[in-house]
């Protein structure tokens, strides 16, 4: 502030120097006009204010001179000082619209990026679907036609187009106040920032109505601001602009009696927002309202010395009323949108999923199309919906499931017999398991698994004594290095471990299997037998542990899905037959069974060469060659089968998609329109 009096000064002294050269018919040079000048401001701290105080002794001769200096210097300083609040006034109101723009841009990137991360959340969620398209009406960039709609990219919504001469806004003459609840007055200390509450019903004023609260406590706070109408109005939409630190929820109720309030339609649990809000709503008789504006929690913590150390923060802008008429309908084609990903992909399966408000007697509706024809629009609901008048899944391709490929080194060969010699890197062989027939693969549907019909086999030497009973603890940290293997069933004797194999040291050895059970919960009850300390799980759950003996009753519960079992076993006998029966055949409780439930990675080529630990046993690549798709792992294991499924594509592709909408009110005039926030259309 001081710096702007400061030029002001300068400017005047300027200016009086000029005036008195001229006024004697003088052109100062500059040399003359610098001299003048350097004495004044040695005389004069631009910083100070030009009248002078001197007492006045009763014992003096009054001069009218040193009166009229006096008055004139005083003159002069409360002219600055008028003229540097009203600089000081149109700066901070300039920083403050340039805060409004900068808080309105940054909030547009936020809300932009903040679409964009929940549509990645989604995507890359456990949802199914394999890519999505969206719009949050931030810009118009996705939409190539409209009519009858607007627009409306500030407060990010679609709507009916106002019909014009019939759509108006109200000024009413009106009173207004902000108030705190009564029983809440006390818990707070006001400080008014600027503005004055009336402005806010004043369209053509740019000033903003803030109060900033002092608690003691931290909490919830709410105030409300109350309009009086001279005269009754009808309304159907009302435009509430906020300044506010952190998300408030606005809720509005009215009456049209002046004694029963209600809220407004639709519009129950109020909304919230952090800047503008529109309400749209069936045009009502409006005698008075009251808006609310609820915190859940401070704008921001200080120190005070008083306690007064949380603050809330209640701005008012604007406060505009409507009575608007629209058309019975209007429709947007969005321009042809595709889904932005890096992979092979074709449109199959269409969903949507919508933000939308619908008054009574408003509707949207929605239809898709994957080429330009007219007649290709087809009519979906939105997933979200209470109720569909349309499906709520469009198919706009033939998708093939294909049977499971049997793929594997035979168990009469050696894994030189399929090592790709070309591939081999850093020491490290990879092995064909097979190959599968060239086609539209569609990306993430490909389930490699690993070992149908025999278990995943990890063994570890090591001695814990004769007490010990095997847990899956065990396996946390074990003392020796762990081999791994995948042993298939044995034929005739399915349920049978070990089957009389003989070991010369103690040793800890875990076999595990998935089971996907395509019926209902089914529990079976056996009777297991071991000729060492066992311990079953089932799921993660331990169903026993011990030696079992003839009594042993062991219940497995097999629920829809995938099941794994996992069977720890501690060998004490030494050069002795060791034999380990479940009581129960795992291929004929399940409709399919693998050494595990958990499918193998699909990674590129160059990363399974690469990127990959040799002892990895969990991913595999594709690599083509000669017209063939070649299934390829980094180890062999000959006899042991693997299945890989995947869906193809057998029909055209479509690689982009048209939305078309049509908002829609049965009550042609003064009435409401339906409001579409953000559509997301979903692909799987």
């Amino acid at each position: 502030m001081s710096i702007n009096i400061r030029k002001k000064r300068f400017a005047v002294m300027v200016n009086q120097i000029l005036q008195e050269e001229l006024q004697k018919g003088n052109l100062p040079t500059s040399r003359e006009f610098g001299a003048r000048l350097n004495k004044l401001l040695r005389e004069q701290d631009l910083g100070s204010p030009e009248y002078r105080f001197k007492r006045a002794l009763n014992s003096e001769l009054a001069e009218s001179d040193f009166y009229n200096e006096a008055v004139v210097n005083i003159q002069k300083d409360l002219m600055i000082l008028y003229e540097n609040t009203i600089s000081v006034h149109n700066e901070l109101k300039g920083k403050f619209n340039w805060f409004e723009v900068e808080k309105n841009r940054l909030e547009y990137e936020a809300r932009k990026l903040e679409a964009e991360l929940k549509e990645k959340v989604l995507l890359y969620g456990k949802t199914g679907y394999l890519a999505s398209v969206f719009d949050t009406f931030d810009d118009v960039s996705k939409v190539e036609t409209e009519e009858n709609v607007s627009i409306d990219i500030k407060n990010h919504q679609v709507t009916l187009k106002q019909q014009e001469n019939t759509s108006f806004l109200i000024e009413p003459q009106a009173s207004i106040g902000f108030f705190t609840p009564q029983n809440a007055v006390s818990n707070y200390k006001k400080l008014h920032i600027s503005g004055n509450i009336s402005n806010a019903l004043n369209a053509y004023t740019n000033e903003t109505f803030q109060e900033v609260w002092l608690s003691k406590t931290q909490g919830p706070a709410e105030g409300y601001a109350e309009i009086h109408f001279a005269e009754k109005q009808r309304l159907n939409r009302i435009d509430i602009g906020i300044h506010t630190l952190k998300e408030v929820n606005l809720y509005v109720e009215f009456t049209a009696d002046g004694l029963n309030y209600f809220h407004l339609p639709y519009y129950s649990e109020g909304k919230n927002t952090a800047n503008n809000l529109s309400f749209y709503f069936p045009t009502a008789e409006i005698k008075s309202l009251r808006i609310w504006i609820r915190k859940q929690e401070s704008d921001k913590e200080m120190v005070h010395p008083e306690g007064y150390q949380y603050q809330y923060l209640f701005g008012i802008k604007k406060i505009q009323f409507y009575r608007l008429s629209f058309p019975g309908e209007g429709h947007i084609v969005t321009k042809p949108l595709t889904p932005n990903t890096d992979e092979h992909f074709s449109i199959g399966k269409v969903s949507l999923v919508t933000e939308e408000e619908l008054p009574d007697g408003t509707d949207i509706e929605y239809y898709v199309r994957v080429d330009n024809r007219e007649e290709s629009w087809r009519k979906i609901s939105p997933v979200n919906r209470d109720t569909s008048v349309a499906p709520n899944v469009l198919d706009f391709k033939y998708v093939v499931r294909s049977k499971p490929s049997n793929l594997g080194i035979a168990e009469q060969t050696s894994g030189q017999e399929a090592e790709i010699i070309e591939l081999q890197a850093n020491g490290i062989s990879f092995y064909s398991l097979g190959h599968i027939e060239k086609r539209k693969i569609i990306p993430r549907t490909e389930r490699l698994y690993i070992g149908k019909d025999a278990w995943n086999v990890q063994e570890v030497i090591q001695n814990l004594g004769e007490a010990h009973i095997p847990s899956l603890n065990d396996w946390m940290n074990p003392s020796g290095d762990i081999v791994r293997t995948v042993t298939p069933i044995l034929e005739g004797n399915r349920g049978i471990l070990m089957n009389g194999q003989v070991f010369t040291e103690n040793r800890q050895l875990h076999y595990g299997m998935g089971l996907y059970y395509d019926g209902r919960e089914n529990v079976i009850s056996t009777i297991p037998s071991s000729t060492e300390p066992i311990a079953i799980y089932l799921n993660g759950e331990k169903l026993f542990e011990g030696i079992p003996n003839s009594q042993t009753n062991v219940n497995y519960k097999f629920k829809q899905g995938w099941n794994d079992l996992n069977v720890l076993v501690y060998v004490q006998s030494i050069n002795k037959n060791c034999t380990i029966d479940l009581g129960f055949d795992p291929v004929a409780v399940s409709t399919h069974c693998y050494a595990s439930s958990q499918f193998m990675e699909k990674i590129s080529l160059f990363d399974l060469r690469y990127n990959t630990r040799n002892n990895d046993w969990s991913k595999y690549a594709l690599y083509e060659k000669d017209g063939r798709v070649y299934i390829v792992v980094n180890h062999s294991l000959p006899g042991v089968i693997y299945d890989l499924y995947y869906d193809y594509v057998d029909e055209v592709e479509h690689r982009d998609v048209q939305l078309k909408i049509v908002l829609k009110q049965f009550s042609v005039g003064e009435y409401t329109t339906p409001v579409l926030r953000r559509y997301t259309l979903q692909f799987s």
